[in-house]
């Protein structure tokens, strides 16, 4: 009975001991730790997730898609042993995966090697697209499990990349109007908050904070992306002929100040972004000496004044101009072409004669004031970021008379290929300076959220000058330097150029390099396209005549036809 009563007082003892320690982990529990319990509760209990909007689409101005988010893949490779469906054999893995994800097999063996649970391939693998997806299952690999992503495709590959620019594979909006709209384009991250069991399974009722992604709104273009196509396939014939340093391209409907393609060269695929040699969009961000083409703007502004005559004649050749040491000489080393009349100057794009009107007729202030009305001043306001404003007089202070002359034929001044689009659209719509736009509305939900109306414009010279301006140019095309610009059944108005190029840094001019453009709209009595085209430093020759002038034939007449313009009967 003594042993029992000793078992039984050690059972008691022992019980109260336990209970004394139970009372003592409760004590902690719900007192001391009582916080951080909570806080770590919270955590395994709560899931924050950030919604993901979905990047409104980039249309051009039939509807046509130019940018939009795709389905995408990242490959993950589990490599932990204590799951069953790990990566076994790294080095056959990587051998296998190394052809479809386009790197290089030690690259992704020192991913697969990694100490960690899983890992993301992401060199090689990040955000791969459906075919490659496709591919990668079809290997059947152990531990190797593809992540549903989105990236932002472009399905016409390097069709006007430099204009739409990129979203990086982190989602960030870099270049072009990717990058101008992306307020409108991007949406707005939505947030969901709930509770879930230690397994993850949300619970039932347990949904806490529920905020839905806005996705982003539409934008269309006034690109016609069959236009564009024209002016690429150009330039790519003209780059695989020339092998010029950069090219330009732009067509505009002068009526609206509406872009209707631009291209530059060396392009790029903006889906493979990181292969990206040229980043600047060098029709806004690349201010050059213009040269001839320039000489429109001096004629308008001659004409404007009742300064030029096309029937009075000068002495081409060479033009001393007083108070220079320094000669104005044609562009046939000087011999020019005898006694002959203003309208045949313009026709030769003699500079002699443009001297004369800028320095004898205009004068400084004249022609200055003219150049600032055609807005070479001040950036076109185009919505494409990156735009530059070249070097223009501003009229303060006297200048010296060489440079003068010199400014009247498109030296000494340097401009962009946009804000000659838009001057030389205000000699073709009858004299009203348009503001140029490449976006004509915005979308969400069929709902159109901003209309791109085409303004009144400001009238920079009269309708009689637009229409004498636009006469003299056909001549140029039918009889004088821009010939190789003439189309069957239109009549073609234009100018060429042939600058040589000028180094802002040094001051100098470059030996041997030269911009060789053409700028014209048809038809010409009543245009309603506007074409610009420019190539810097062309191999096998460098004459705006020779180089520009077909290409922007080959643009024009592609670009008449396909508008149904009809030839004149």
């Amino acid at each position: 009975m003594r042993r029992i009563g000793m078992r039984t007082l050690a059972l008691g003892l022992f019980l109260s001991a336990l209970f004394l320690v139970l009372l003592v982990k409760i004590f902690m529990l719900q007192v001391v730790d009582a916080a951080w319990l909570q806080e770590k509760a919270t955590h395994v209990w709560n899931r924050h997730e950030i919604l993901r909007p979905e990047r409104g689409k980039l249309y051009d101005r039939n509807g046509e898609t130019l940018a939009y988010d795709a389905p995408a893949f990242t490959v993950v490779a589990t490599l932990s042993e204590k799951d069953p469906n790990h990566v076994e054999d790294p080095v056959m893995t990587a051998r296998r995966l190394a052809p479809v994800l386009g790197t290089s097999e030690a690259i992704l063996y020192k991913q697969l090697t990694k100490d960690a649970y899983q890992v993301e391939l992401r060199q090689g693998g990040w955000k791969i697209d459906v075919e490659k997806a496709k591919a990668i299952q079809a290997l059947e690999l152990p531990g190797i499990h593809l992540m549903e992503e989105t990236r932002r495709f472009y399905p016409n590959k390097t069709l006007a990349a430099h204009l739409l620019g990129y979203v990086d594979l982190e989602g960030n909006a870099k270049m072009g109007l990717e990058l101008s709209m992306d307020e409108w384009l991007k949406g707005t991250e939505g947030k969901s908050r709930f509770v879930k069991d230690a397994r993850g399974i949300p619970l039932p009722n347990g949904e806490l904070e529920y905020v839905p992604a806005e996705d982003g709104a539409d934008v269309y273009l006034t690109i016609d992306r069959n236009i564009q196509r024209f002016v690429e396939q150009a330039l790519d014939r003209a780059q695989a002929t020339y092998e010029p340093k950069r090219m330009v391209a732009i067509v505009s409907d002068p009526n609206t100040g509406e872009i209707l393609a631009m291209a530059v060269r060396p392009g790029f695929d903006p889906n493979q972004y990181w292969k990206i040699e040229n980043y600047n969009n060098y029709a806004v961000s690349y201010p050059f000496e213009p040269g001839s083409t320039f000489k429109i703007i001096t004629l308008a502004a001659a004409i404007e004044e009742g300064m030029f005559r096309p029937d009075e004649t000068y002495m081409s050749g060479t033009y001393w101009v007083k108070g220079s040491r320094i000669p104005v000489r044609d562009h046939n080393n000087g011999r020019g072409w005898g006694q002959i009349t203003f309208l045949e100057g313009v026709q030769h794009s003699s500079n002699v004669l443009f001297a004369k009107l800028g320095v004898e007729r205009l004068g400084q202030e004249r022609l200055i004031q003219y150049i600032h009305r055609f807005g070479f001043a001040q950036k076109t306001g185009i919505e494409l970021p990156g735009e530059v404003v070249g070097r223009v007089p501003d009229g303060s202070g006297r200048l010296p008379v060489r440079d003068l002359a010199a400014i009247s034929f498109g030296q000494a001044v340097s401009v962009t290929p946009i804000q000659q689009v838009a001057a030389v659209g205000a000699i073709a719509n009858g004299g009203k300076m348009l503001p140029v736009t490449i976006i004509q509305r915005i979308e969400k939900d069929g709902q159109v959220l901003r209309q791109f109306e085409p303004p009144a414009g400001e009238q920079v010279i009269r309708p009689e000058t637009s229409r004498m301006v636009r006469e003299i140019l056909e001549s140029v095309v039918s009889d004088g330097s821009g010939h190789a610009a003439y189309l069957e059944g239109y009549r073609v108005a234009g100018k060429t150029g042939t600058a040589q190029k000028f180094d802002e840094r040094t001051g100098k001019l470059i030996e041997g390099e030269y911009i060789a453009s053409f700028i014209g709209f048809a038809p010409a009595d009543q245009p309603v396209i506007l074409v610009y085209v420019a190539v810097d430093a062309p191999k096998g020759g460098y004459y705006g005549s020779t180089v520009a002038a077909p290409i922007f034939q080959e643009i024009m007449r592609n670009t008449l036809h396909y508008l149904q313009v009809p030839t004149d009967s």
